[in-house]
């Protein structure tokens, strides 16, 4: 068998301030050691001088690897965001998001060229245990902390529009600081103003909402708890909007019985066992059988100030905030003013998201036209849904990811990437069940995504 060679590619100028990369300089000094070659482009794009990577260039030929802009003679080549269809190599095995299995319309042309190149496609998504669980899930908690400190200047700004002085005003744009404990240090300065100050009378008390409960929600619930905060349940959210105290912020989690509510015309059979079940049966039989769900969001809408959107959403789940159903509970009730989608599924759980970038992250949504404001705007919803959160930590996000991959990357090494089927490929189980392409065909898991190239 052929040895395998590493190719790092370096992340296309469409994905703005992208500067992540899945193997840092030290575990590629583990790689070279080990007598693996590793061919890296160079960090400045040549079009436009641009820098791509937040390692220099020296660091990796330092510790062995090859610099070098084409990386034919790689097989395995390693990314973080999606592949432009223009730089996609025939026959090469490529590890990215691909953000491709749900369908994402946006990349179905790049899913077809990785098909007609015979390529191969391991998600690190899709990288899971044998409960299905996510091994590679470094990017999943910076995304929370980016997302959370946003959400909070975001905050700061949309109401700085409406002329509302309040302390987030001080909390900057991650990306402004790019280090994960200068931002914590500013986070605290605030903490102790809203302690001793309060947030800001011309509000009730602010309640921040978050949706799911998973790596996502945590890493930003991580960043929420450095503020003064009491954790309240969905049937004390009325009464702290009205008796709340200013000098705290309110923390409100929901999981799916929160979320979801069995639709009106479901049989009174049904309607009757789910009312005996527990919070994990309720869970189970919503996502097994989630046509019979509505959102029950409008229970919360008229008190939260912030809506922090953790979920995992697909197509065949309903939606939570829609265009319609938002129309009507704005008319009412003002004062949600901002929501933080990390999810990010655009048309998704928040039927009016889109991605944003980390250069011009927010928009503001208008309710009763349906219509859009870029940026702030002092009425409406804004929304913060930038697609690449975590790359405003690009060094701390780099270096938790390598050490998340480096536990399977022998496996990937040892792996024979000639042979026709993935089963005779020899990868780790976790890696296989990652594969979407082998040589331009779908492996059998992955069947359904030929409609999407069709």
């Amino acid at each position: 068998m052929k040895k395998n060679i590493i190719g790092i590619r370096r992340e296309d100028l469409s994905k703005k301030r992208e500067t992540r990369v899945a193997i840092t300089p030290s575990f590629a000094a583990r790689i070279t050691a080990k007598e693996s070659r590793i061919i890296f482009q160079p960090a400045e794009n040549p079009e436009t001088g641009e820098i791509k990577r937040v390692f220099s260039d020296d660091i990796y030929t330092e510790v062995g690897a090859e610099k070098n802009e084409n990386l034919a003679e790689a097989n395995l080549i390693f990314g973080i965001k999606e592949v432009e269809t223009d730089k996609i190599l025939s026959g090469k095995t490529y590890f990215i998001f691909s953000h491709t299995h749900k369908g994402q319309s946006k990349n179905r042309k790049m899913l077809k060229t990785f098909v007609d190149k015979k390529c191969s496609l391991i998600d690190y998504e899709l990288i899971t245990n044998e409960r299905n669980l996510r091994l590679i899930t470094a990017f999943t908690y910076f995304a929370g902390y980016a997302g959370m400190i946003d959400s909070f200047w975001a905050l700061g700004q949309r109401l700085k529009t409406e002329g509302i002085l309040s302390r987030f005003q001080k909390v900057p744009q991650s990306i402004e600081k790019a280090d994960l404990q200068v931002l914590k240090n500013i986070l605290k300065e605030v903490a102790e103003e809203i302690t001793l100050k309060g947030t800001t009378i011309k509000l009730p008390p602010m309640i921040f909402c978050f949706l799911g409960s998973g790596k996502t929600s945590q890493g930003a619930q991580e960043i929420f708890e450095s503020m003064p905060y009491i954790s309240i349940t969905p049937d004390q959210v009325q009464d702290i909007f009205i008796r709340g105290s200013r000098n705290f912020i309110y923390k409100l989690v929901l999981n799916i019985p929160d979320m979801y509510r069995l639709k009106e015309d479901t049989a009174s059979e049904i309607v009757s066992a789910y009312a005996l079940m527990n919070k994990r049966e309720k869970s189970d039989f919503y996502l097994a059988n989630p046509d019979y769900f509505e959102s029950s969001m409008d229970k919360f809408f008229p008190y939260v100030t912030v809506f922090m959107n953790c979920i995992v959403w697909s197509p065949k789940y309903p939606k939570l905030f829609t265009r319609d159903k938002v129309a009507l509970w704005y008319e009412k009730n003002k004062i949600t003013r901002i929501i933080g989608d990390i999810s990010c599924d655009p048309e998704g759980g928040v039927e009016f998201s889109h991605d944003t970038w980390i250069d011009d992250p927010v928009f503001t949504y208008h309710p009763e036209t349906r219509t859009e404001t870029n940026g702030f705007a002092p009425k409406g919803i804004t929304v913060m849904a930038v697609t690449n959160l975590p790359c405003e930590f690009p060094t701390d996000a780099s270096n938790a990811f390598s050490r998340n991959l480096s536990d399977h990357i022998s496996g990937i090494l040892n792996a024979n990437y000639g042979v026709s089927t993935v089963e005779k490929a020899g990868l780790p189980p976790a890696i296989q069940k990652a594969v979407i392409l082998w040589k331009g065909k779908f492996t059998a898991p992955f069947s359904y995504m030929e409609s999407y190239i069709s």
